[in-house]
């Protein structure tokens, strides 16, 4: 796998990112936390309420319902946010490594490929951090979407 041969040294990539990357970085890990915590809510709410949906009411049932779909609305927007973001701070990294090749054009040392590294690292991580974010959320939806085919 290509993944496995890609030897990363974390602290220097870290070291090398814009004071915007890094909050970025932090702000996504928090909000992954955050997002993970209220899926795993909704979660257990749904699979609560599917044991239990007979012995309520319809109309408790259905209202039940829509304010689990609209946390997980709210989620989604959430991570729409975190992806946008993400672009927002993806092309300043760029910018900064574009930079970074015009001041060692005047150097004696040109830039090699491996400035854009960290450009990398970057992406990877947080295409991965919302990969997971998403394919999480479409679980829940799913079985949400279950739940009121099943009321």
């Amino acid at each position: 796998m290509l993944i496995l041969k890609v030897h990363w040294d974390l602290q220097l990539l870290w070291a090398v990112l814009t004071i915007t990357a890094k909050v970025y970085a932090v702000l996504l890990f928090i909000g992954a936390a955050y997002s993970t915590y209220s899926l795993v809510c909704i979660a257990s709410r749904v699979h609560r309420f599917v044991k239990l949906s007979s012995s309520t009411d319809e109309s408790e049932n259905r209202h039940r319902l829509s304010e689990m779909a609209a946390r997980l609305q709210t989620l989604r927007q959430f991570h729409a946010l975190l992806f946008f973001l993400f672009g927002v701070c993806c092309a300043n990294e760029v910018f900064a490594t574009l930079r970074s090749i015009r001041y060692s054009a005047m150097s004696l040392s040109a830039a090699t490929i491996n400035v854009f590294e960290p450009v990398t690292a970057f992406a990877f991580v947080v295409f991965a951090v919302l990969l997971f974010l998403h394919a999480f959320q479409w679980a829940v939806a799913h079985a949400l979407q279950k739940a009121f085919v099943i009321d």
